[in-house]
This record gives C-alpha cells, sequence and structure tokens, in this order.
C-alpha cells in the first residue's frame, strides 16, 4: 500500500521534511508518495537572495553557522559542495554600539572599558546566584544571573539581533536551551562554561563542532534551488492549502486547484497562517495562534568603498536598546563574502523593527532607506547616496517564544499523537536555520515508522 503524505510549506523545513521522506523511503524500499502545497510562486519560505548588477544581497539569513553539521551534510547530498563558501576570518570580530561609537566584543574587551566595569563587577556574583524557576523571560533571567548592567550592555541587542524580540517576551527555555540547561545541570552559566570547554578538549579535533559560518556562491538561495530540484514528488506552487477534513484515517486536502486525499500531513507554513486553514481541529486552535510574530524590515544599501569611513573590518555592529536608535544592527555583507558586491564597492545591511518598535519595519520602503541611510552615515561614517538599494519588510518576520512556549509544543505534539498532523517550521523546532534542517530527519523517519 502507498504511503501518501503532504507537506503544507515549502520554506526550509518543508523542503527538507519532502527531501529526507524521499530519501528515507528509497533507503527502506518503502512505497511513498509526496507533495508539497505553497501558497507562493516560488519556495524557499524568506530565504531569498537578490542578484542584482554584481550584488548579492540576502533577504533574510545571511549564513549558516558550523556548530551544527546537518545542512553542510544536506548540502554535499544536494552536490553543493563547489558552492559552499566559508565567511571570511573578519566574521570572528564583531562590534557593539555603545554611546555612539563602535566597540570590539570578544574575549579581550572584558579587560577594557566596555561593558562598563560597574556591569562586569556585577557579574562576578554569577555563580553565587541560585536556580531560578522552570521557564521565565530572557530578561528577568539575565538580569537576575548578570546584573541589570551586561544584560542592557550586552545580552540585549544579543537576543534582538537573532530574534528582533523584546526579551522581557521571549522565554529562555525556548529561546536559549543551551545557557538554560547551564543552569539547571551546573548552577552557574559561569561552571557551565568551563564544563563545556573541558568537553571540547577532551573531544578529538576532527569531531568538535565548527565555528564561523558559510554559505553559497550564488546566495543562501542556492540551498532552496538545490532542494526544489532534488525532491521527486510533485512541488506544488501557488496552492494555497484552504481547508481540511479528516475522513477515516486520511486527510483530504483542498487548495485552489486541487483536492487530494493523504495518510500523513505536516504544517510547515508559519503559525500565523494556520488560522487560515478551515478544519484544523478546534483544540489546537488556540494553542496554535499562541506563537506571535514580530515585523522585521531589512534594508541593504551598497557603496562605493571610498564612501564609508569605517573599515567594515568584522561581522557587523549590535544596537543596545539605551542606545536610542532606528536600527538593531547592521552585517557587514561584502566583509563576509567575496561575491556579495562588486570590487571596490561595499554592502551593508540593517534591521528595523522587531519587538523594539514594531511600527518602523512598516514604513515605505523610501522612508525605510532614508532612515537606515541616516544611521549608517552616522554610525559608519557613509558619504553620499548608495548605489544599490534593496529593502524587504515583513509583516510578521520572526517568531517570538512567550514564556511557557515548551509546554505550549508539548500539549501540541500530544494532542496531535495518533491523528496525521505534525508541526514543522521555525515556529516549533528552533529560530535558525540549522535548528529547522535537524528536525526534519527524525520527522521524516518517525512518519516512515
Amino acid at each position: 500500500m502507498t504511503l501518501r503524505i503532504a507537506i503544507v510549506g515549502a520554506g526550509i523545513s518543508g523542503l527538507s521534511t519532502h527531501w529526507f521522506l524521499e530519501r528515507e523511503a528509497r533507503r527502506q524500499g518503502l512505497d511513498v508518495q509526496v507533495e508539497t502545497w505553497d501558497p507562493k510562486a516560488l519556495p524557499g519560505g524568506n530565504i531569498r537572495t537578490e542578484n542584482r548588477d554584481g550584488w548579492r544581497c540576502e533577504e533574510a539569513a545571511e549564513s549558516i553557522l558550523n556548530s551544527r553539521s546537518e545542512t553542510r551534510e544536506l548540502a554535499l547530498e544536494l552536490g553543493l559542495e563547489a558552492r559552499i563558501v566559508q565567511a571570511s576570518p573578519l566574521a570572528k570580530k564583531r562590534f557593539l554600539l555603545w554611546h555612539g561609537k563602535l566597540h570590539a566584543m570578544g574575549p579581550t574587551s572584558v579587560f577594557g572599558g566596555f561593558p562598563t566595569w560597574g556591569a562586569k563587577f556585577a557579574a562576578l556574583k554569577e555563580p553565587f546566584v541560585g536556580r531560578g524557576p522552570d521557564d521565565e523571560s530572557v530578561a528577568d533571567f539575565g538580569r537576575r544571573r548578570l546584573g541589570a548592567g551586561l544584560f542592557e550592555q550586552v545580552m540585549d541587542p544579543m537576543v534582538t539581533g537573532i530574534y528582533a524580540a523584546a526579551p522581557e517576551r521571549l522565554s529562555v527555555r525556548s529561546a536559549f536551551p543551551r545557557i538554560k540547561n547551564m543552569e539547571a545541570v551546573h548552577g552557574s552559566l559561569f561552571r557551565g562554561m568551563l564544563a563545556a570547554r573541558k568537553a571540547r578538549s577532551r573531544t578529538p579535533a576532527d569531531q568538535r563542532a565548527g565555528s564561523g559560518s558559510y554559505s553559497f556562491l550564488g546566495g543562501m538561495t542556492d540551498l532552496v534551488v538545490a532542494l526544489s530540484a532534488g525532491i521527486i514528488g510533485p512541488l506544488r506552487r501557488e496552492e494555497p492549502v484552504r481547508s481540511m477534513e479528516r475522513t477515516g484515517n486520511q486527510w483530504i486536502l483542498r487548495g485552489r486547484a486541487r483536492t487530494a486525499k493523504f495518510d500523513h500531513v505536516v504544517l510547515a507554513v508559519p503559525a500565523h497562517q494556520l488560522s487560515g486553514i478551515e478544519g484544523i481541529p478546534a483544540e489546537l486552535q488556540q494553542d496554535l495562534s499562541s506563537v506571535p510574530y514580530n515585523p522585521v524590515a531589512v534594508v541593504g544599501l551598497g557603496f562605493r568603498r571610498e564612501q564609508v569611513s569605517h573599515p567594515l573590518d568584522g561581522f557587523g555592529f549590535l544596537v543596545p536598546r539605551s542606545e536610542n536608535r532606528n536600527i538593531l544592527g547592521t552585517l557587514f555583507s561584502s566583509s563576509l563574502w567575496p561575491h556579495a558586491a562588486p570590487e571596490n564597492h561595499v554592502l551593508v545591511r540593517s534591521m528595523v523593527g522587531g519587538g523594539r518598535q514594531p511600527q518602523l519595519a512598516g514604513l515605505s520602503s523610501v522612508e525605510l532607506t532614508d532612515l537606515v541611510l541616516s544611521e549608517i552615515r552616522d554610525i559608519l561614517g557613509a558619504a553620499g547616496d548608495p548605489a544599490f538599494v534593496h529593502v524587504r519588510s515583513y509583516a510578521q518576520g520572526i517568531p517570538e517564544y512567550p514564556v511557557g512556549h515548551h509546554d505550549t509544543l508539548r500539549r501540541l505534539r500530544a494532542r496531535m499523537e495518533g491523528t496525521g498532523l505534525h508541526l514543522a517550521g521555525n515556529a516549533w523546532d528552533g529560530i535558525g536555520l540549522n535548528d529547522c534542517v535537524a528536525a526534519a530527519l527524525p520527522r521524516a523517519r518517525a512518519l516512515l515508522s
């Protein structure tokens, strides 16, 4: 008997789940048919690279971290080895804006004037702070363990740079499970980091997680193109699922132009889109709609090298809330990738909005360009008009895991057990591209089992 599986959503979670299902079915000799439905004309979700006149500007994820191997292994299986590009060593250097000036962050900065000495001394109490509740906001966790100074000067901008979320609303257990686990196991982040360093030193060098990040010669779009070409079952573009109905042990999906029955349905569209699908069980609706999304705009600006006085000798910079700026942070894309800008030009990408200033993400492209250009001129010493501009706005851009999100996810999965429905995507599997790909293989194996 043929097992029929539908995947709703052709972002990285949906595409990688589709690919792993077909690969594992071949290896196990199973008769499986998989098809993916997506409301958009182009697959990949928000992963897209603007390639124009020698500029390559990412609209969402800039790169993939080397700290996990799953995505790289997938890229190699897809034949992308020759197109993988490692980020420049400059990526190790990161800046933080403080009192209007950029300060390099890293181990050596501990002995400099930033973070402030008051914040450093307060953080020395960390090993003596007791364990906190099972879950709490990132802000409560950071202030409790590190003190208000280090939280506001370092942790707050770091959190905003990853999630574009207000730390006061973000769950530390779901957003940063590793540091919450350090507290639970070792009673201290300091002791947890020491234990991790010792464990790493005992691990053979060829088995250690890598550092830095990588992309592809054509940008992040290369991965989406290779995945789309590598799947066998149909990728039905511009086919939104409008309703679904349980009949016996199967689900009937109805779209714009297609109706079909499936044994399993993987819901891989963003959580905020699920409310638009009629027929999802009522007992799931409240939890499925519990994940808020923050609006974000990404503005790419390109200049001639001589127009920018800052050397751009790093990954980029983040902005603490106390700086009262209109941008959350900026990446030095052309310093990371030789293919990001034409010769003798530089490309920077700034993020606007998020949970800190959501209203700014709704500005027009012209308004966003002017806003970011003003900040870049002041912070990086950019002069004149940019040679390249690209703006991408997301009204619901990045999911924000609220306190209690872990319990919500556990409850949803328990209620879906045996129903033929499955969840996928960065609202559930982790915010990063690596997280989404890493979750796809065990999901595929569980479905086939």
